[in-house]
């Protein structure tokens, strides 16, 4: 039986004659609507895509992130802390602090009000390291302190720290690792849970590897600091090659700055064209806080 039986017989005859003569138009047709509909799919997943990406942008470096109050980065870096606290012994002997803070005093005075902006802290650990925490804290394991040749090169990982807390890196690399369920958050307004789930995830700081973006922007910034300060930025280069040559040539323990703060050759190569830039000028000397530095490592620490 005819799928047309239920139409008039005239009418039915004029389906089946549009059919017969246009039947290879229709195909085309078809076939259009099909490749329509295809590409319309393609564009609605390149939508997709583009907007997950704008929104990885807009968490990460590349936008202005999540803007989150600065007031949060107190308890955040407080929270981080504490957690190193019950992992490292800490120095506390002012005869290793002294030392220490008078290298980093140069630095500090670009600043009015440096003392609430940054605190130092040294731990017994003698892995090759250096923290930059939320709210100013900057954490130098022993082992750092103790391979540094010269102060330049303390003052040069100093430099590149401070300018890890200034542009906020930290805080942004811990968002973006929380994840779009932060953002999410935030734009419905939950700022107390934002900042609780901020504070319970604040342990991941303590290894976070910055992205290249960042490393460029701090070596920079620290950069900048450095040369304001009247400090050869020379250091900074040295200690980062250092670290890379003796990691490369390997049959020694993971170097633990290296992983949080990667140091690719071509890194390397544009802080040694910033230093073939440097006009040629008089650097001030600090040789000797650094010797008092290196003679007072091994004194009396914090017992936990």
């Amino acid at each position: 039986m005819s799928h047309h039986a239920h139409l008039p017989p005239e009418v039915d005859e004029a389906v089946r004659s549009f059919l017969r003569r246009h039947k290879h138009g229709l195909r085309w047709g078809c076939l259009v609507a099909a490749l329509l509909m295809l590409l319309l799919t393609l564009a609605a997943v390149w939508g997709l895509f583009r907007g997950a990406l704008r929104v990885k942008d807009w968490m990460t470096e590349n936008a202005p992130a999540l803007r989150l109050p600065l007031e949060w980065e107190k308890p955040l870096g407080e929270a981080s802390l504490a957690q190193l606290r019950g992992q490292f012994r800490f120095v506390t002997d002012r005869q290793v602090l002294d030392p220490l803070d008078r290298l980093a005093a140069p630095l500090l005075a670009l600043w009015t009000n440096s003392s609430d902006r940054f605190t130092l802290f040294v731990t017994e650990s003698r892995e090759v390291n250096a923290l930059a925490l939320p709210g100013g804290a900057i954490v130098f394991h022993r082992g750092l302190l103790e391979r540094a040749r010269t102060a330049e090169e303390v003052q040069g990982v100093l430099a590149h720290e401070m300018a890890h807390i200034q542009e906020r890196h930290g805080v942004l690399q811990l968002a973006q690792n929380i994840g779009l369920d932060l953002a999410i958050q935030q734009l419905q307004g939950g700022e107390s849970r934002l900042l609780d789930a901020l504070v319970r995830d604040s342990g991941q700081l303590l290894g976070l590897k910055f992205s290249r973006n960042h490393e460029r922007a701090a070596d920079d910034r620290g950069w900048e600091l450095l040369e304001r300060a009247q400090i050869n930025p020379q250091g900074m280069v040295n200690f980062f090659a250092g670290l890379k040559t003796a990691a490369d040539v390997g049959g020694a323990p993971p170097i633990a700055l290296l992983s949080t703060h990667p140091a690719p050759q071509e890194r390397l190569d544009r802080l040694r064209q910033k230093a073939a830039a440097l006009a040629a000028r008089e650097f001030r000397s600090f040789a000797e806080e650094f010797r008092g530095l290196q003679a007072a490592l091994g004194l009396a620490v914090e017992r936990p």
